[in-house]
């Protein structure tokens, strides 16, 4: 057996070479004059090596107690090194989880994880729904310990106060259990399936018939029933066929006036790909017409009047409508089922009038082959619409 005498006295050579102890333990020497522990064993018939360390950060008496420990395992049918390393990722799976397992700090981490690229709005409102139903009940507790019933029971509760926000905290969840996944904290996601949630009753935005759009464009003219940029904003909503959202956070930036075209970054848009409106000479128009009514050097396209700073604010053309007397007759977003149901009646090409509302109902395998993006008949469309509009405004029949 080995002794610390000639452990000490063992001087590197040219090539490795081993100081035995006993038991399959043994000290290899490095050429580099590093003294390693070694423990070389054979469970079912196979040849194993443990490594128990280095001298003298271990000692003799450690590294026999150490391969002591390894052969007891190894008389029981289990590897050591295995053994060693469960242990090992035992330890840091259970400091991860004091550290960062609660509900808060994994909710926390995943917040900031995905906020980039989610509108400020979003951003606003996840907060407000996560701080009233979802942090008072789950903060202080480890995420690992919340069970699929519990939270079935909460989204319940919530469900017969706000239908839709729980639905929305349903998402949250699921995306903070797969977030903690992710960071080994948790196996397995215990948030319910969607099912557990009531149907959601599908309410289309009613739209104008081509009679009401033409009063309705006649009140808009009325220039004393409402501010002129408010005005600009809802004309142009139904002239280009976007989203009110799309044409309320417009930039200047994004607009070629000399082109006639609008590109609308993908970030601002519902399905985050980018929209190219082609702008027909009246949309054109109007938008020569606000820049002349521009305050400063926004750039925004309509600024709010409270904080420049900040688009208009998202109700403003929904209350335009209801003050005009069109409350339950039509929506903004009512014009774009306007734009489809006239021109689908009129037999025109089908994947014209969905690209023109950022649409696509051609499927995956058709959509990866047919790149074309019709936008001369996209441009052709979106003039026809503005003519046609011109005519109904004028049709008092």
């Amino acid at each position: 057996m080995l002794t610390a005498v000639q452990i000490n006295a063992a001087k590197p050579t040219a090539k490795a070479y081993k100081l035995s102890d006993s038991g399959g333990l043994y000290l290899l020497v490095q050429p580099t004059g590093a003294k390693l522990w070694r423990y070389k064993f054979r469970l079912g018939g196979v040849e194993g090596l443990d490594a128990l360390g280095s001298y003298p950060e271990v000692s003799l008496a450690e590294a026999r107690k150490a391969h002591g420990e390894s052969r007891r395992l190894v008389a029981e049918g289990i590897n050591p090194v295995l053994a060693r390393r469960e242990r090992k990722q035992a330890l840091i799976q259970a400091t991860l989880v004091r550290e960062k397992g609660s509900f808060d700090a994994v909710a926390a981490d995943w917040r900031a994880a995905t906020a980039h690229g989610l509108r400020p709005s979003t951003i606003r409102q996840r907060e407000r729904e996560l701080a009233k139903d979802l942090l008072p009940k789950l903060r202080a507790r480890q995420i690992k310990d919340i069970t699929r019933v519990e939270i079935t029971n909460l989204l319940k509760a919530i469900e017969k106060r706000a239908p839709e926000v729980a639905r929305n905290q349903r998402n949250h969840l699921w995306g903070i259990f797969e977030y903690a996944i992710d960071s080994g904290l948790v196996d397995a996601n215990p948030v319910p399936s969607i099912r557990v949630l009531k149907k959601r009753a599908q309410e289309n935005h009613p739209a104008l018939t081509p009679d009401e759009i033409g009063a309705f464009l006649r009140d808009l003219d009325d220039r004393s029933r409402l501010n002129e940029q408010t005005r600009i904003a809802m004309l142009l909503v139904i002239l280009t066929a976007c989203r009110k959202n799309e044409i309320i956070g417009g930039r200047w930036e994004e607009i070629d006036l000399e082109a006639g075209e609008w590109e609308i970054p993908a970030e601002r848009m519902k399905n985050k790909r980018p929209h190219w409106v082609p702008l027909s000479s009246q949309a054109i128009a109007l938008l020569k017409q606000l820049r002349e009514l521009a305050h400063g050097s926004s750039t925004l396209l309509f600024p709010n009047r409270r904080d420049p700073k900040r688009s208009m604010a998202n109700r403003t053309l929904n209350a335009v409508m209801e003050r005009l007397g069109y409350s339950g007759k039509g929506t903004p977003h009512g014009m774009r089922a306007s734009f489809s149901t006239h021109f689908n009646g009129n037999n025109e090409d089908p994947d014209v009038i969905e690209l023109c509302l950022a649409h696509t109902t051609m499927g995956k395998t058709r959509a990866a082959y047919n790149r074309h993006q019709y936008k001369d008949e996209r441009r052709e469309l979106l003039q026809a619409w503005a003519n046609w509009l011109d005519k109904q405004r004028k049709s008092r029949d």
